[in-house]
């Protein structure tokens, strides 16, 4: 995804390229693999039906977008319709999600940087994050149309020359009995639909320049449809390459898009899509970003958060408002599943659509005159089924994965009551952050015990991970009960 910025007057051809370049980010390269591995051959019709998915709910964003035009995004729709909680939820999830990405942006680049220069991937992804987060206070330069027509040339000209291969060795075969393209039957294409969900989102970034449309009534629904069936077409299209060329048992040491473009085009294709990996990496980072930096603004802004962290007047603050995050996504990354956080992901955004369609449905009840340039089409099925369908992808969520996303829900239940108690602020906030951080240390440590993740630090302290990792849990879990027990004690 590449930072958008709209000048004024844009017509539909650049708007077209604006939802493109939102939508070209380092999550096709990363997350493809895993999402063959769930659903098979039948990945192709996993990401067809998360495009259809998509566009559904951006309907719902192409309305409020033209009828909103305040900074906030998805924070400020919610804001608008519910208010309160709701609001607060939709921004929180809305960080989590920008935190999830750093994460794979930063450990996408460092395996295609693997590639040209091997190299300790904890060490290039920690390094990178850090750079960024000073290079996003400082400001970014723009990238223009020329990348996106380069994607587009990537992955059309992956798609004409390994066509002719899958057909020379035998690759339809996948496709050609129900047993072969869906092994893993529907729930697997269900779980590859909602692990796939965030390659899409993107293409969300076009709604906040509808203001600045010429005609966004009816360039904003154009935009958005024909970027998303661009983007359906080349991923199934590209996917159907993999599929047709890649053994499903096969284990790889290289990026997948990176070892079929060396398949198809010989060493030059390695080069060229591992180049095409770094740069939607980095796009993906500097959008990424920004979209942090604004959202925790706007919670800091509306008292949700310390008003520090929210000033553009303070260095300090400005620094507070993406370290943080990046703090986070380090620590999501050295936890060495990129396909875990790939889940955390795929669960913020599907949260953040689910409550984006009930603003709409909301706010056609309760402001019925606002001025509407765009309205969703088939209201009220549209929103609706968008909401309902997302809620149930989340159901097929990995366990630990969907645990972790109900930690954050819970830190954010904890805040939003901070904010509204309106004393002993500190105390309580202390106490909800060491509950919030106990439960997810506990939560490390069952999935190390379960042999679910490995940790680095494995190599120092041995067969005493466990019991270390249970100790800081305590340790957190105890200090929380006594700063909130000790603000109790203070009201009696």
């Amino acid at each position: 995804m590449s930072r958008i910025e709209i000048k004024s007057g844009i017509g539909l051809p650049y708007s077209v390229i604006l939802a493109l370049n939102g939508a070209f980010g380092i999550e096709f390269f990363v997350l493809l693999e895993h999402s063959t591995f769930l659903a098979g051959p039948a990945v192709v019709l996993s990401l067809f039906l998360c495009g259809v998915i998509t566009m559904i709910s951006l309907f719902s964003y192409c309305e409020l977008g033209a009828s909103i035009s305040e900074v906030g995004g998805e924070y400020t729709f919610a804001k608008v319709a519910f208010g309160g909680f709701t609001s607060f939820l939709t921004g929180w999830m809305r960080w989590i999600s920008s935190i999830a990405t750093i994460a794979l942006s930063a450990a996408g680049f460092a395996h295609f940087f693997a590639y040209f220069f091997p190299a300790n991937a904890t060490l290039v992804t920690i390094l990178l994050v850090v750079i960024f987060t000073f290079i996003s206070v400082r400001g970014t330069k723009e990238i223009d149309i020329i990348t996106v027509m380069t994607f587009i040339l990537v992955f059309t000209l992956l798609v004409i020359m390994g066509l002719p291969k899958v057909l020379e060795t035998g690759g339809l075969q996948n496709f050609m009995s129900l047993r072969t393209f869906m092994p893993k039957g529907i729930p697997g294409v269900l779980a590859s639909i909602m692990y796939s969900f965030s390659m899409f989102v993107g293409a969300r970034a076009v709604v906040a320049g509808s203001p600045q449309m010429m005609n966004p009534k009816k360039d904003l629904p154009k935009a958005i449809l024909y970027s998303i069936a661009i983007i359906t077409v080349l991923y199934c299209s590209v996917a159907f390459i993999v599929v047709g060329l890649t053994p499903l048992s096969q284990n790889l040491t290289q990026p997948l898009l990176t070892y079929v473009a060396e398949n198809v085009m010989g060493p030059f294709g390695g080069v060229l899509m591992t180049v095409a990996g770094l740069s939607a990496a980095l796009m993906s980072l500097t959008t990424t970003m920004m979209v942090q930096r604004s959202i925790i603004r706007g919670l800091s802004r509306d008292g949700y958060l310390p008003s520090v962290i929210g000033s553009s007047e303070s260095r300090v603050g400005r620094y507070l408002s993406v370290g943080v995050g990046s703090i986070i996504a380090i620590l999501l990354f050295i936890t060495g599943l990129i396909v875990f956080i790939g889940y955390i992901s795929g669960f913020a955004s599907l949260m953040v659509f689910a409550l984006v369609n009930l603003s709409l449905i909301k706010l056609r009840k309760k402001k019925p005159r606002l001025d509407r340039p765009f309205k969703a089409p088939l209201y009220p099925y549209t929103p609706i089924v968008g909401a309902v369908l997302s809620i149930l992808l989340i159901l097929f969520i990995e366990r630990s994965a969907l645990l972790l996303g109900l930690e954050f829900i819970i830190i954010a239940i904890i805040i939003y009551h901070l904010k509204m108690v309106g004393y002993h602020r500190l105390r309580l906030a202390v106490g909800g952050v060491n509950l919030g951080i106990s439960g997810i240390t506990a939560l490390i440590a069952y999935m190390f015990m379960e042999g679910e993740i490995s940790l680095p630090i494995t190599e120092i302290f041995g067969e005493n991970i466990p019991n270390l990792i249970i100790a800081v849990s305590l340790i957190f879990f105890i200090s929380g009960i006594l700063n909130i027990i000790s603000r109790k004690r203070r009201e009696a």
